[in-house]
């Protein structure tokens, strides 16, 4: 009993022919192409070869005709012949590699080419070296005694050669015309060998679309949640009326299947909700032990303390101490504050200039702090997170210029960007630098500090900015011996928008 062919097995046979007669086509293009045209690429370009030597054949003696000996421009004379040889040994050459397959006559008249080219070159050398010297007389005798004879034989073999050629390459041209021709007529068969097959192919894609679009429609009702549309008809028993078949199976199983995901999805939203609420009481906790762990020196003693040395400085006169021991309070009692709050720029200013007048003493004339503020900013309106700036200048100071000998200088800038929405501060130092790997390594771990970054320096003041806001973020860069670099960018809170110019902002 005779059995139909399947969907599959009748695209596949046309796919397949499809293919072989494209395979056909190409191979008949490349045969074209490489068989052929190449034939006559190889004639065209043995012709003008021959042609390009001709002319610099006519070149060289031209000029020696026109050249007057008794005062003619020698310098211009030996530019041309100097430029004719070089035109006639590149074509020579080229000549040669297009003799592959040629008459022996053809052959014999380029030997003789070569042979009188040869002779030729070696006179033309001896004229050069005869005007080059000044011997005019003997360069004309030389050129009306042996150059010009020899180069009219060589013109003339030349000439003879590029006749022969041609006259061989007509035949040639007879036999690739008619290759051509056949080979032409195959491709238009191939071509319309491909249409018929593609138009069979598209009409099997044709009878598929029926199905698939009624299977597209129910999946968008199912996609929408509606599992009560009609079933999708079986026209057919072939594969698409088998795949329709299976697509309502599936859709009364996935509807069956609904009800038992959405429990579970209930459950499962339940569940989150609680690991939510343990995680909340765990970073609860987190926070409570990293505040019993600040508060364990007692601020009250602390202070009560440093009043007694102040006051005790101040009785025996040594005001330095007594400004020192104030600072360090300041300072103190500053980085006590909760890094939330937001505070004046004018305070951070202040912090962080005793900071370094604590710092100063310790190291003298070998650091300097210096401050560009823009004049736009009122410092006392203008609010910051605090303690975001101190972190930043500390380390500066103790990376990069205490390591240096000869000590350095940090600069502060600070600049609105209020197209931007936001306040641009930079931390400059010329000291030490960071080595590549450890600035790479740096960077990695402020995209992404871990808990034990979270109230240390630098990484700090980073995690903290990105909680400010999305626009919010910190930038290094560092070369080593040279200093380095650190950028931030945080939201600019005024008092209100002013329509000035910003401070250009120029590279550490």
């Amino acid at each position: 009993m005779h059995r139909e062919m399947t969907l599959k097995q009748r695209i596949g046979l046309c796919l397949a022919a499809f293919f072989m007669a494209l395979a056909a086509q190409i191979f008949l293009s490349f045969y074209q192409s490489g068989t052929v045209l190449r034939e006559l690429d190889d004639q065209m370009g043995n012709f003008n070869a021959i042609s390009r030597f001709q002319n610099g054949v006519q070149q060289s003696l031209n000029a020696l005709e026109s050249y007057r000996w008794e005062y003619g421009d020698a310098g211009e004379l030996l530019d041309q012949l100097h430029s004719s040889s070089s035109v006639m040994s590149a074509w020579l050459w080229r000549i040669e590699g297009d003799l592959g397959t040629v008459s022996e006559e053809q052959y014999l008249l380029y030997s003789a080419v070569c042979t009188t080219y040869d002779s030729y070159k070696e006179l033309l050398d001896q004229l050069e070296e005869e005007v080059r010297m000044g011997r005019d007389a003997a360069a004309a005798q030389l050129y009306y005694d042996k150059v010009s004879p020899c180069g009219g034989y060589l013109r003339q073999y030349t000439q003879q050669l590029l006749n022969k050629a041609i006259t061989d390459g007509q035949g040639d041209y007879t036999t690739v015309s008619a290759l051509s021709d056949r080979v032409k007529w195959a491709q238009t068969i191939v071509v319309a060998l491909c249409l018929a097959l593609g138009s069979l192919m598209a009409r099997e894609v044709m009878h598929l679309l029926t199905p698939v679009q009624q299977m597209i429609g129910a999946s968008r009702e199912i996609s929408q949640g509606s599992y009560d549309t009609p079933d999708v008809p079986v026209p057919r028993q072939d594969e698409m009326g088998q795949l329709a078949d299976a697509f309502n199976r599936m859709k009364h199983s996935m509807a069956e299947q609904v009800n038992t995901l959405r429990e579970k999805n209930e459950i499962e939203r339940e569940l989150h909700r609680q690991k939510t609420e343990a995680l909340e009481m765990q970073n609860r906790m987190e926070r409570s032990r990293l505040q019993q762990l600040r508060s364990q020196i007692d601020p009250h003693f602390l202070f009560n303390t440093l009043n007694v040395i102040l006051q005790t400085a101040g009785t025996e006169k040594a005001y330095r101490t007594q400004a020192l021991i104030t600072a360090l309070a300041h300072l103190l009692r500053y980085s006590l504050m909760s890094n939330d709050e937001q505070v004046p720029l004018s305070r951070e200013v202040r912090i962080v200039d005793e900071y370094y007048s604590i710092y100063h003493v310790r190291f003298g004339d070998r650091i300097r702090m210096e401050w560009r503020i823009s004049d736009s900013l009122d410092l006392t309106e203008t609010m910051v997170p605090s303690f975001i700036l101190q972190p930043i200048v500390e380390n500066a100071f103790k990376h990069g210029i205490s390591p240096k000998e000869e000590g350095g200088v940090v600069r502060i800038r600070v600049n609105p960007l209020r197209e931007k929405g936001l306040l641009y501060i930079s931390v400059c130092d010329n000291g030490v630098g960071i080595e590549r790997a450890r600035l790479e390594q740096l960077k990695n771990a402020l995209a992404k500090p871990g808990e034990r970054w979270e109230h240390i320096g630098v990484y700090n003041v980073a995690a903290r900015l990105r909680l400010l806001d999305e626009r919010s973020h910190l930038k290094i860069c560092s070369h080593p011996g040279r200093g380095t670099a650190i950028r931030l960018y945080l939201p600019l809170i005024e008092p209100e928008e002013e329509d000035l110019d910003d401070d250009p902002i120029v590279d550490c």
